[in-house]
């Protein structure tokens, strides 16, 4: 690691900091959004209370004097102060000692207005805001701007950081997929290597009995150096694919011949082996490249061969459906958990960790075929239980 690449340490706490940072902004944003709408409130207190203060006393002096009652002359002065305050504010009538004559008997809020009553001696008029419904329809607008600017701000906010943490989130896993990939490349190279210099060494140092042991040294070299191959292919092709650099060779091809080609290929390893093909007739054919189907079966095949026991029962049946033919590779091996066959497509994936040391394979057998089928526009599906067996399901769309 070079010393300006950023290390996962420092990946986690930047990832940490993106879901803490945009908080703060947003918290600031919801108190801004609070101070600005109780400063509309009082402003718009304010405003009303200016607006009636100006507006009482001219009010009052064109009501005429009356000669009825005190209590008469206060109800009219109440109408008429009423039809013209548009149910904004409520009005009381009061004497000099402060005691109601008549008008709202439990008013909201401090008095807006104040003037004298014509026609009652002593007497005053009180205007009240009618409640805070006033209020938050004078600063609706307002409002709904300020709650709309605030939210889409703390949602920029949250888009952005949510963004950069995808990014950093993504780093950290490609990180320790190279980690991961690394590791597992030096341990499938380590041992067959190991096996090859031991055994080219004693071949070297003359330490064999007869022509026979050297024949058997001599095949187990070349089977130790395929094994390297099919690793350097393994990775190969799972770099291509992943590039997108691997072009499919499309044309219309028999289910049956692809089966065929496989089982052709892997025939000297399911020797031993219970092996069931069952392929319906009057398969349709299918739009695929043969040579990457066969490598999907290949994969699935020396799957189910690596993962059951000394009694292998392995099966490869072909099926049509209404828009596909479908592929089923069934076995008797270990079995998979339900976290486990969320996790198998991924690259370098073991699903056992004990046997994955004691076992050939990187890992991306089931990477490769998951990507081979889905450039195929096809689909990939696991069915299995621990100590059960695994069915492995791949659909392939019809022309």
């Amino acid at each position: 690691m070079s010393s300006n690449e950023i290390r996962p340490k420092q990946l986690r706490a930047l990832l940490l900091l993106l879901f803490i940072v945009p908080l703060i902004p947003t918290a600031l944003m919801a108190r801004f959004m609070f101070d600005a709408l109780n400063n509309e409130r009082l402003q718009a207190f304010e405003r009303i209370q200016l607006l009636y203060t100006d507006s009482l006393p001219p009010m009052l002096r064109y009501i005429p004097s009356s000669e009825g009652t005190t209590t008469e002359n206060a109800r009219e002065i109440l109408s008429r102060v009423e039809r013209t305050s548009e149910n904004i504010v409520t009005v009381r009538v009061v004497d000099a000692d402060g005691k109601l004559i008549t008008g709202e008997t439990n008013p909201w809020g401090q008095i807006i207005a104040q003037a004298a009553a014509p026609g009652i001696r002593g007497a005053s008029v009180q205007l009240h805001i009618a409640g805070p419904r006033v209020i938050d329809e004078a600063i609706a607008g307002q409002r709904q701007i300020l709650i709309w600017t605030g939210s889409l701000t703390a949602l920029a906010v949250l888009l952005i950081a949510g963004l950069a943490a995808i990014t950093v989130n993504r780093q950290l896993a490609l990180h320790e997929l190279k980690n991961t990939s690394v590791a597992t490349v030096a341990h499938e190279l380590r041992t067959p290597l190991a096996s090859m210099r031991l055994l080219i060494d004693t071949l070297r140092a003359g330490r064999v009995r007869d022509e026979k042991q050297t024949r058997e040294y001599l095949d187990l070299i070349a089977n130790e150096n395929e094994r390297l191959g099919r690793l350097a292919e393994n990775f190969l092709t799972f770099s291509r694919f992943d590039r997108g650099a691997q072009p499919l060779n499309l044309g219309l091809i028999s289910p049956r011949a692809i089966a065929e080609q496989t089982m052709k290929t892997l025939r000297p390893r399911l020797d031993g082996v219970t092996f069931t093909f069952d392929a319906k007739e009057n398969l349709p054919e299918i739009h695929a490249d043969r040579d990457a189907l066969a490598q999907v079966l290949t994969n699935l095949l020396d799957n189910a061969l690596k993962y059951t026991g000394e009694e292998k029962r392995i099966a490869l049946r072909i099926n049509a459906v209404a828009d596909g033919v479908v592929f089923a590779v069934e076995d008797n091996g270990i079995g998979l958990t339900p976290d486990e066959r969320q996790e198998i497509f991924r690259p370098f994936y073991q699903a056992d960790q004990k046997l994955s040391r004691t076992r050939e394979g990187c890992g991306l057998g089931l990477a490769i075929v998951n990507k081979i089928v889905k450039a195929h526009g096809g689909e990939i599906t696991v069915a299995s239980e621990p100590g059960k067996g695994s069915v492995f399901r791949v659909k392939i769309p019809t022309v």
